[in-house]
């Protein structure tokens, strides 16, 4: 009887908590790619923050005022989405229970749970010939706009910072590569930077020392 009563125990009480444990190691993290971070998009236009940008964030010490119970609590996002227009998207595990269960000041879109939502952010992301130009992996930071997308990747085993930094051109016309890599050289703190003409696009990869974190609000500019 009283082995009958620990199984019990067990399956009732235990048995969810370490299916719910196994879940959500299995589930929390970034992005595999910079298309899934597309494809899961619920804004048209968007700033991306990767869950491994999150978590340098957090022990970088750039979050300020911030109780410390809610910076622990980064590790369960996946990635947020800033929309144009305000809007917020929070991507995480159990973020679906949002249709179930209403958390107030949240809503449930596309995978993602959006909050401040302003529907002129609404919209689906196409994975364009500027997206695809940027390698796959530069996923920690995507700013996705309809002339020009931006990758960046950090490396951490190096302490290195790599950008792509693709754009449409108003027309064919040739640029001068060297002198937009000189120009882009002054005007950053790039140790490198390599510009190729694309035919109707241009495309920058620029290299950083240390993990550059400004340049998730100001770009390359």
């Amino acid at each position: 009887m009283r082995k009958t009563a620990v199984i019990l125990f067990i399956i009732i009480n235990i048995l969810p908590l370490a299916i719910l444990g196994i879940y959500l190691y299995e589930n929390i993290g970034g992005a595999e790619n910079v298309n899934e971070v597309v494809k899961n998009s619920p804004f048209k236009e968007f700033v991306y923050i990767d869950h491994k940008t999150l978590m340098i964030l957090k022990d970088s010490g750039n979050i300020q005022n911030v109780p410390e119970i809610l910076k622990e609590s980064l590790i369960f996002i996946n990635g947020i989405y800033i929309g144009d227009h305000g809007s917020v998207g929070i991507k995480m595990p159990l973020g679906f229970l949002v249709k179930y269960i209403p958390i107030e000041n949240f809503e449930y879109y596309n995978g993602v749970l959006i909050t401040n939502p302003s529907e002129s952010d609404f919209g689906k992301a196409e994975i364009n010939d500027l997206i695809s130009t940027i390698p796959q992996d530069y996923k920690d930071v995507i700013i996705y706009k309809q002339d020009y997308a931006i990758g960046i990747y950090y490396d951490l085993k190096t302490n290195k910072t790599h950008v792509v930094y693709v754009f449409k051109k108003s027309d064919y016309s040739e640029i001068n590569t060297e002198m937009l890599e000189d120009k882009l050289l002054q005007e950053t703190n790039a140790v490198s930077c390599e510009v190729i003409n694309m035919g109707d696009k241009v495309c920058v990869y620029l290299e950083f020392n240390g993990i550059n974190l400004d340049l998730m609000n100001n770009g390359i500019s």
